[in-house]
């Protein structure tokens, strides 16, 4: 099972090397959909069942924001908290070691970052959540996507220097548009 779940890491590691140079959310989130799929599967395979419990919930989180984003609307404010109980909810029933509250707070940062109608704030929150998610990796023993996640960030890194820094020189407002989501 270990070689499959690096198979799906791999995978996963190669979508989201691409997921964060989009200039827009349309782009960005059906790969995160995906990499959020094969990480979770990633996570099974190893046992992990709180990171792919999470994971599971947070394709179902990125569909429907997805849909929101689609009609050029902003994910509501009542449904952002929903999600986050229903997270919670999902760690409480999983919790099995005590770095599982890694994969709870991964995925409070996550219902934040796909919320944003900017992806310039998406970015970094996406930081944040992939240095959160190389702990839990790290105490899990998931090697397969803890490479994963540490390339996630590397990558991270660098899209909001070539996107938010060096381009914000050049940004006609791109990555910002009233009433939509980028």
């Amino acid at each position: 099972m270990a070689n499959a779940s690096y198979i799906a890491s791999f995978i996963a590691t190669i979508l989201g090397l691409i997921e964060p140079f989009g200039k827009k959310m349309k782009t960005i989130l059906p790969l995160n959909f995906t990499g959020n799929f094969l990480v979770g599967l990633s996570y099974l395979m190893v046992g992990q069942n709180s990171g792919a419990a999470i994971c599971a919930f947070a394709c179902v989180q990125v569909f429907i924001n997805y849909i929101f984003d689609s009609k050029g609307k902003k994910v509501p404010f009542w449904l952002i908290i929903v999600y986050a109980v229903i997270f919670l909810s999902i760690n409480l029933m999983t919790f099995a070691h005590w770095y599982d509250v890694f994969a709870l707070a991964a995925s409070m940062v996550f219902v934040m970052s796909v919320a944003q109608s900017n992806a310039k704030y998406y970015r970094i929150l996406a930081f944040v959540n992939s240095s959160i998610w190389i702990f839990y990796d790290f105490l899990a023993a998931a090697y397969g996507n803890l490479f994963t996640h540490v390339a996630l960030l590397i990558f991270q890194i660098i899209s909001v220097i070539v996107r938010d820094v060096k381009g914000k020189k050049g940004d006609k407002g791109e990555n910002q548009h009233k009433g939509k989501n980028n």
